[in-house]
């Protein structure tokens, strides 16, 4: 972890998510992206008026200088820390950024994995790009599950990592499969050594419910996102109930075992 300067390359709209625009930003900086792992998350300052920082996970890598970064206001989230996010969203080209980071524990593909399940709901793909191209990147198989409520929130194909099997799904059947990303995954299911997700907490929520009738088990590993305070573990704002005690999302996580969360007690 370390605080850096970063410079904006590109900052531009990618995608529409629920009437929300989703801008692709480009952030370049000596050795920015060398120890950047997928699932771990930068920590950016919005402004000097703005006390806390906001965090963004990492998207891509390009070399060892420049990380790719989606951003998007939660839905949900409330005016103040929509507010920072969009200060973030108007930054230029040629602007500095100052942020922190890589934070928190990743995704892990364990060493006998040979072919994996990716599956995204909505902008879940944030830190899921990174780690499709990881796993092609070291031969591994990768099938990639994107979804989405229509066809216009579906992440750019032309933007995928080139070498995955993708599967497309919308909630109304505009494009591609019918029905939900969690209603897809029994069906590619054989064949594959792990399942790696991220979504929203009722993906969560249907994924853990029905694992008992998948037709084989599989080990699932998904990345949660709440509010942060510090993204260090030092305020323990962001801390979780776990079946292994209280876990801090910035430090412990933002990746989990599935099964280890109790998901009546979090709201993400």
């Amino acid at each position: 972890m370390k605080q850096i300067k970063g410079r904006v390359l590109y900052n531009q709209v990618l995608m529409s998510y629920q009437g929300a625009a989703i801008f692709l930003m480009h952030i370049q900086s000596p050795g920015l992206a060398l120890d950047s792992k997928p699932g771990q998350f930068f920590m950016l300052q919005c402004s000097r008026n703005l006390v806390l920082r906001r965090p963004i996970s990492v998207h891509a890598v390009e070399g060892a200088d420049i990380i790719s970064l989606l951003i998007a206001p939660p839905i949900d989230s409330g005016q103040a820390y929509k507010s920072g996010v969009r200060q973030l969203c108007e930054l230029r080209e040629g602007e500095e950024l100052d942020l922190i980071g890589p934070l928190g524990n990743g995704f892990d593909i364990s060493s006998t994995s040979k072919n994996i399940l990716i599956a995204a709901g909505g902008i879940g793909i944030a830190p899921l790009k990174f780690l499709a191209e990881t796993a092609l990147s070291s031969g591994r198989g990768v099938t990639l599950l994107i979804g989405a409520r229509t066809k216009s929130g579906l992440y750019p194909s032309m933007r995928l990592p080139k070498g995955a099997d993708t599967v497309f799904t919308t909630d109304d059947g505009s494009y591609g499969k019918k029905g939900s990303v969690a209603d897809l995954i029994p069906g590619y299911l054989t064949g594959v050594d792990q399942v790696f997700a991220c979504g929203p907490e009722a993906m969560y929520e249907t994924m853990q419910r029905h694992m008992d009738s998948w037709p084989v088990k599989k080990p699932v590993q998904v990345s949660l996102e709440v509010r942060m305070g510090c993204g260090v573990g030092a305020c323990y704002s962001c801390s979780i109930r776990t079946r292994q005690g209280m876990k801090r999302v910035c430090k412990e996580g933002p990746v989990f075992d599935i099964n280890d969360i109790i998901w009546q007690e979090v709201r993400i």
